[in-house]
This record gives structure tokens, C-alpha cells and sequence, in this order.
């Protein structure tokens, strides 16, 4: 028997065997190289150029528009545009460039789709505020609950009186928010004020009236614009008058603008949409009613008709507007019936493509070169005109890209040099104004001009001792009128109201903070504050009347005690 070991396969026969091998398991596909650009470059480049652009254009804006100055609204529109391209640019990367799976993308696209439907079926308004950033409202925050009419005040015409310390029109009894009053608590910390009283109140921003027990202001009560009049010491609506009308725009909001004018026992109104109003001061009757814009066959304004009436005699001033300014008109307070328009009016006839440039602001009655005048600050500039006539005396132009002028304008001591700010751009102006002579008529000359200085949006400042104080596109400024010089600007209050009482300014805050400071040519130094109006975007200025002040925004009303112990 043999015992020998079987004999191993020849190299040839196992080099045959490894490539028989080779054919049937195949060689495993390398991955291919993922381009960097395609797989992160695009959402990193993106948003590094967005966020770089962003911040060069907010540290730079001087520089980069080669003005003075930018107001911060149209930041804030750069910024949410630079914003919204970034987003845009990264969901068409993940959507047509990106390596992920078209599984994948198709998903992730129809949860964000479904989200953002969702998202935006819940609002129910969209508001801005002064800066241009959006504040919504939600279609499951319940409206308030609004108080319904109660008796009607108490007295009569004869008894009608209006005090030294009453606000019968809008910022006091000038116009010029300079109050009177007992001395304030200098500590709302230590000493709270005390709240008097709180009621939810219709939109709109208009101010209060306040002539002895009644408050009168004007807000929207669903369809219908009101004139409300409310107990000064317990907040209970008294009266209501109300009328079909509407007036909204996504960045101006929702209701009427102007703020109510009390004179010898009537309540004269105008409303968003050119609706005049004479009421009974102590029962909201009416004696008359008229709309403006519908009797001349006149366009409104983009943000609504918002200058309140300024009563002269027996007679109404309201301002309807004009292609080109000069739309002052007069009606008797009796009758409701026109007395005179101004030649601005007229042009309405012959204007192809007719637009308003009423302006926001309100008539001031003022005495310069001896002349009793009718002030009034358009859309178009500044003017003066005969208060018995309409008749223009004189026009200074000072005109914005928006057509917004809403400041009041100022009187300095001298009695012929008048203070205008505004902003988008303009910034402020002292205006010079001579009487006749021999060999000329009135005229209206520039004394200065700084189109970054005191650039009132919505606010109205205020002249004190030589000085005139004001919020700045929403800082406070000191300014020098006589000179065109800023003398300081510090403290951020949005775009929201100032008042000067007892030499100290009242700053209604627009975010919904009551602040009381101490201001000099030299500096501001704030006293105290506190939240009176919470949660809020507060463009109804503030009335203080013997020492109580009265807030309120597009969804309540407050009182409070000021005055010192």
C-alpha cells in the first residue's frame, strides 16, 4: 500500500482558480468625490455674504448713502430684504443643487411649506411700528370687550367752562405741548403712581380732549368710526357717536388719527376718511355731519386724514389737503356749511392725475409781524394764511419723498422765525417770515437747514428757554433753533410723544414706558419711569391735565396720579 501525500494543485492551476474567482465577486465602486461647493460652499458662502452685508450696511449706512444721516425704517427694510434673499438663496440650493435625495428634499420642502401656510393662516393683522418691523395679531387673541354707553354728562351750555389746565385740542390749548400743572412725583419707584382706572378702548390713534369730568377720543368699533366721551375720574363711557367708516393700511394700522377739539360746548371731529363731526359736548348728539373728501370728490392720504379741527372764531378749520398744499377749508360751526377753500382745492379740477399732500399735521393759530395768522404744515411745506379768507400769504416748500410732515411747527421768541422737522431725509429747517413792505409781500426764507438734524417722524417736539427738544427718529435731541446746532442726543424712546411741564419732558415712550426727565442745553438726566401701556406700540400721544395723565394705545386707556405728595 502506498502512504504517500496526495500531491497540491500545480501555481498554474491555482492562478486559473483565482481569476475564475475574480470573475464572479466584482470589484466594489469607489464613491465619487462630492464637490465642496455643492455640498456645503453655497449655504456657507451665503450666509456669510448676507451676514457681512447686513452689518456693512447697518455700521455704514452714512457712508454707503452719502448722507447725513438714514433714518432707521429704511435700515430695517435693507436688513429684512438682504434677510429674506439669504433664506431664498439656501432653500433653492437644498432644493436643485444640494446632494441630498430627491426623497429627501421633497419632504423637508412640504413640512416647511405646510408650516408656513399654517403659520399664516393664524394672523389676523399685521402692524408695524415706527422702525418698519412687523408686529402681529393672531386670529386666537380675543378682541376687548368694549363698554357701552352710559348716561351723558352732567350740565349744560351754560354751565360749559374750559379751565386753565384743560387739553380742549390735541397737545394742550396752543398746540404746543407745553402744560401747566402742579409739581410731579419725582420717584415712581420708591412712590408708585396711583392707577386710577383702565378700560380697553377701540383702535386708532387718536389722542384725548379733556375739558373737566370728560375724556374724548375717537377709535374703530368694528364697521363703524366713534367719538367716545369717558369720566375722567372712573374711566365709564359716558357717550358714544358713531358712523360707518374704515380706514386701514398695513403699516399705518387700523381706526381714526386725529384727536377730538372741545370749544364752548361743542366736540368738533374729522375722521380717517374725511368725516367732520360737530357734536353736543355733554350728550354726543349731533348738530352736523359732513365728509370733506366726498364733497370736494378729493383722494385721502396714504395713512388717512389725521389732522385734528382747530376752531377760530365761528369757524372750523380742517385741513382736506391739495395737489400741491394750500387745502386749507373753513366751515361755520353752526351749520356745518362752507364759509371758504383755499385756492389748493380747486386744482383738483384741472390735475390729470390728482394726489393729496394734506400732510399730517394740525392748524395753529399764531401772531407773526403783528398779523394773526392760520399756520399750517402740508404735505408740500409750510404756510401762512389769512384766518378770515384762506387767503395763502406765504409758503415756504419743504417736502419729503413720503409727502410726511407731521411735526407741529415751532414759533420762536422772536415771533417771526418758525422751527419745521421731519424726516425721510429732510431732517429740519428754520424758516424766516417778513412782513409786507412798500416793495414786497410776505416771503418765507431759509435761515438754515440740516437734513440730519431733529428728524421728527411721528413725534412732535417741544421749545423751552431757547431751546427746542425732540425725539431724533426716535432719540431725544437738543437742538439750538437760532443756530442749526445739536447741542446733545441720547436715550431711545421709538417713535413716541413729548411733553414740557414744569420744565421737565414727559417722554411717552413707544414701546409703552411713561418717563419723566430733566432736560437743559446740556444734557438729559431721566428722573424715573415706568410701564404704563405693557406689551404695546404706543403712537397716541399722552395728555396730562392737573397732574393726571391719561395713555392709551389701539387696545386700552389708563389713568394715572402723578402728582406729588
Amino acid at each position: 500500500m502506498n502512504g504517500s501525500a496526495p500531491s497540491q494543485p500545480t501555481s498554474d492551476a491555482a492562478s486559473q482558480n483565482a481569476a475564475e474567482t475574480a470573475e464572479i465577486t466584482p470589484v466594489a465602486e469607489q464613491p465619487k468625490k462630492r464637490h465642496w461647493l455643492r455640498a456645503w460652499g453655497v449655504p456657507a458662502i451665503t450666509i456669510l455674504f448676507y451676514g457681512l452685508a447686513i452689518v456693512l450696511v447697518r455700521t455704514l449706512a452714512n457712508a454707503l448713502t452719502n448722507t447725513p444721516a438714514i433714518d432707521m425704517a429704511v435700515l430695517n427694510l435693507i436688513t429684512f430684504s438682504l434677510g429674506g434673499a439669504m433664506v431664498i438663496t439656501v432653500i433653492g440650493w437644498f432644493a436643485f443643487a444640494s446632494y441630498f435625495s430627491r426623497r429627501t428634499v421633497l419632504i423637508a420642502l412640504g413640512i416647511l411649506l405646510v408650516a408656513s401656510v399654517g403659520w399664516a393662516g393664524t394672523i389676523k393683522m399685521v402692524r408695524f411700528d415706527g422702525n418698519m418691523v412687523p408686529i402681529f395679531t393672531y386670529r386666537w387673541e380675543q378682541p376687548p370687550e368694549l363698554q357701552e354707553a352710559g348716561a351723558r354728562l352732567a350740565g349744560h351750555l351754560d354751565t360749559f367752562r374750559i379751565g386753565p389746565e384743560d387739553a380742549p385740542a390735541f397737545r394742550g390749548i396752543k398746540r404746543d405741548g407745553v402744560i401747566q400743572g402742579p409739581a410731579l412725583n419725582q420717584d415712581w419707584q420708591a412712590n408708585p403712581p396711583q392707577e386710577l382706572w383702565r378700560t380697553p378702548v377701540g383702535e386708532g390713534y387718536s389722542s384725548m380732549a379733556v375739558v373737566g369730568n370728560a375724556l374724548i377720543t375717537m377709535e374703530q368699533r368694528g364697521e363703524n368710526e366713534a367719538v367716545t366721551c369717558y369720566d375722567v375720574d372712573t374711566g365709564e363711557l359716558q357717550w358714544i357717536h358713531s358712523y360707518p367708516g374704515r380706514f386701514y393700511e398695513a403699516m399705518g394700522g387700523l381706526g381714526p388719527r386725529a384727536t377730538p377739539t372741545i370749544d364752548q360746548g361743542r366736540v368738533f371731529t374729522m375722521g380717517a376718511n374725511g368725516d367732520v363731526c360737530c357734536l353736543d359736548f355733554f350728550n354726543g348728539e349731533k348738530v352736523w355731519q359732513r365728509n370733506v373728501l366726498k364733497d370736494l370728490d378729493i383722494p385721502n392720504v396714504t395713512w388717512a386724514m389725521a389732522s385734528s379741527p382747530l376752531v377760530v372764531g365761528e369757524m372750523v378749520i380742517v385741513n382736506p389737503g391739495a395737489p400741491t398744499g394750500n387745502g386749507l377749508m373753513a366751515l361755520d360751526r353752526t351749520t356745518g356749511e362752507t364759509v371758504w377753500q383755499s385756492d389748493g382745492l380747486t386744482e383738483y379740477e384741472e390735475a390729470e392725475s390728482p394726489s393729496n399732500h394734506s400732510g399730517y399735521s394740525s392748524p395753529m393759530l399764531m401772531t407773526i409781524g403783528d398779523v394773526e395768522q392760520l399756520i399750517i404744515y402740508d404735505g408740500h411745506g409750510l404756510s401762512g394764511h389769512n384766518p378770515g379768507t384762506g387767503e395763502l400769504l406765504w409758503h415756504f416748500e419743504h417736502q419729503n419723498s413720503a409727502g410726511v410732515n407731521v411735526a407741529q411747527p415751532i414759533l420762536l421768541e422772536n415771533g417771526h422765525q418758525l422751527l419745521i422737522s421731519s424726516s425721510y431725509g429732510m431732517g429740519s429747517v428754520l424758516v424766516d417770515v417778513t412782513a409786507p413792505t412798500d416793495d414786497s409781500g410776505w416771503k418765507a426764507e431759509k435761515v438754515w437747514h440740516e437734513a440730519g438734524l431733529l428728524r421728527s417722524k411721528f413725534s412732535n417736539p417741544v421749545y423751552y428757554e431757547g431751546t427746542v427738544y425732540g425725539l431724533d427718529d426716535g432719540i431725544l435731541m437738543a437742538i439750538n433753533p437760532e443756530t442749526g446746532k445739536k447741542l446733545w442726543k441720547k436715550g431711545r424712546f421709538g417713535h413716541g410723544q413729548v411733553l414740557l411741564v414744569n420744565g421737565q419732558v414727559l417722554i411717552m415712550a413707544e414701546a409703552g414706558d411713561l418717563v419723566l426727565g430733566d432736560v437743559s442745553p446740556d444734557t438729559f438726566t431721566e428722573v424715573t419711569r415706568m410701564t404704563v401701556l405693557p406689551d404695546s406700540r404706543v403712537w397716541n400721544p399722552q395728555t396730562l391735565v392737573d397732574g393726571i395723565v391719561y395713555v392709551r394705545d389701539d387696545k386700552e386707556m389708563a389713568a394715572f396720579d402723578l402728582k406729588a405728595d
